[in-house]
């Protein structure tokens, strides 16, 4: 966290009054970073920056200036930007959970068939991995995780996620940094073979 929070938007200032503490925390860092980042990208000031970014709705920028997604985890925020929809999701790579009981209840026989022989951190680092990608994919999706995250299916190593009943294909771009891993959902016509990743 800055030691000083970044500037918002009388809107979303008002949104914050909203919210319980440490929502209202997150959500002034995350949107005070973003308008940061965004200044810095086009040159307008940041409380210039067209944004629309009401808590636990996607952001999106007016029209003209491209697609917008964010992703944030106890100590990360991820800003995927493209001129193209996009998703990124960030999880820490040693967060704690069950990977049998997750991938039961939430990925297909499939994707659970890919868990069989696996030692547990074996399995742990594919859920991981399994988690971010699907979740990627319904941010560029825009849509509800509770809904959309057993439909969703990505093979292991595989360039691509698509979703069983909508038809929807994305590629996909999944990596790990320090204590992290993270994910990338574009476009499938997209002429990016690998993204730009800016670190700070």
């Amino acid at each position: 966290m800055p030691s000083k929070l970044l500037p918002i938007s009388s809107e979303e200032k008002k949104w914050v009054q909203k919210l319980k503490p440490r929502r209202a925390l997150t959500y002034h860092f995350s949107r005070g970073c973003l308008r940061h980042v965004m200044s810095s990208l086009t040159g307008l000031e940041p409380l210039d920056i067209p944004l629309k970014a009401a808590p636990g709705e996607p952001p999106s920028l007016a029209k003209g200036l491209g697609h917008i997604s964010m992703s944030h985890c106890s100590d990360a925020l991820l800003i995927g930007w493209s001129s193209a929809k996009i998703g990124v999701d960030i999880e820490r790579k040693d967060r704690q959970f069950q990977a049998q009981k997750l991938s039961k209840r939430f990925f297909s026989q499939s994707e659970n068939c890919e868990m069989e022989n696996l030692t547990l951190s074996q399995a742990k680092e594919l859920v991981l991995k399994r988690w971010v990608i699907k979740e990627a994919a319904i941010k560029w999706q825009n849509g509800k995780i509770a809904t959309n995250l057993n439909q969703w299916i990505w093979e292991n190593k595989s360039s691509f996620a698509y979703h069983k009943k909508l038809g929807h294909k994305v590629k996909v771009y999944e990596q790990n940094h320090d204590q992290w891993t993270y994910a990338i959902a574009l476009d499938i016509n997209s002429i990016t073979s690998k993204p730009i990743i800016c670190l700070n």
